[in-house]
């Protein structure tokens, strides 16, 4: 690896962490809510059991592609997570 490659790699290695971090809750089945506002003024969307579990599937797959594409990147800097 370059040293100029350095800093792609720290930043790849993160969000790596962050993205098997999350997936990892998802797939645990940590609370998932749907919310829209902020502070005060935040609302929460509820949504079927069904839709829920289709909406956390279709992020844990989400969250698999970005991993891929995490190691990838590191590997391609001859990086091994």
């Amino acid at each position: 690896m370059k040293a100029s490659d350095i800093g792609r790699a720290q930043k790849l290695a993160s969000e790596l962490a962050q993205n098997i971090t999350m997936r990892d809750r998802l797939a645990a089945g940590d609370t998932l809510t749907l919310a829209i506002g902020q502070g005060g003024n935040q609302a929460v969307i509820v949504l079927s059991t069904n839709y829920l579990a289709s909406i956390r599937a279709d992020l844990v797959a989400a969250f698999d592609k970005r991993i891929a594409d995490d190691r990838a990147g590191l590997a391609e800097l001859g990086v091994e997570p």
